[in-house]
């Protein structure tokens, strides 16, 4: 008993430092993918006005590869080196082709969390993407602990985005609300570029992340590596 105390203790001193501030994120931006999720948010707008609040800007869409907490200039500046560092397991693991990334259908986590989902045989290649750039992050020795296993999906609606509704005991989100598109082909994102994004700094112009670095890789970044 006395020592689940001491963890107990241990785990509560720990906890509100590392909270994540930091994410490195596939950013999507194909038109079609993003008109479509639109064409959802406001489906399930006009069904459901309070739920609002709850709609991700189509700006911010991006498959999260993990999240970090970096403390301080010195962790951030490490977390760039471990992102460029990165390019070149990408590079090896992509071997000069197009990764294509498929989006079709949409999907829940406990009607909370409303997302598309991706092709299941296209996340292959991305998840082993996804490890090396953990693996950079991890002989860096950042504090990545706050990740979850790599599921890439679209998260377009987060209940927890307006805890408003869920004081008037909104608690679920009814997939009534999105029928129409659960099976809908959302388009193809060809991928690119890796970002290292703050989750608190004030968002770029283009309504996007602020971006302490981002990487260009596959056929649109061979050039960008030759600039350098």
């Amino acid at each position: 008993e006395d020592q689940k105390e001491d963890l107990g203790q241990e785990m509560s001193k720990k906890r509100p430092r590392e909270t994540p501030n930091y994410f490195v994120s596939i950013p999507i931006t194909d038109d079609q993918i993003l008109d479509r999720i639109e064409d959802v948010q406001e489906l399930i707008f006009t069904k459901e006005p309070d739920l609002l609040r709850a709609l991700l800007p189509v700006q911010t869409m991006h498959l999260t590869i993990i999240v970090a907490h970096l403390g301080t200039e010195e962790e951030v500046k490490k977390a760039v080196l471990a992102l460029k560092q990165s390019k070149t397991k990408v590079e090896a693991i992509l071997q000069g082709k197009d990764l294509h990334m498929t989006f079709h259908g949409i999907g829940q986590f406990n009607n909370q969390v409303i997302y598309v989902k991706m092709l299941e045989e296209d996340q292959k290649t991305l998840s082993r993407i996804a490890e090396a750039v953990e693996e950079c992050f991890n002989a860096m020795h950042l504090d990545i602990s706050g990740s979850k296993d790599f599921k890439p999906h679209l998260t377009f609606l987060k209940l927890s985005k307006a805890p408003r509704l869920k004081r008037r005991g909104f608690r679920k989100i009814c997939s009534a609300l999105y029928k129409e598109y659960e099976d809908s082909y959302f388009g193809t994102e060809v991928f690119s570029q890796i970002d290292l994004c703050a989750m608190h700094k004030k968002k770029q112009e283009s309504g996007y992340y602020y971006c302490e670095c981002s990487i260009h890789v596959g056929s649109g970044g061979m050039e960008e590596s030759k600039e350098q």
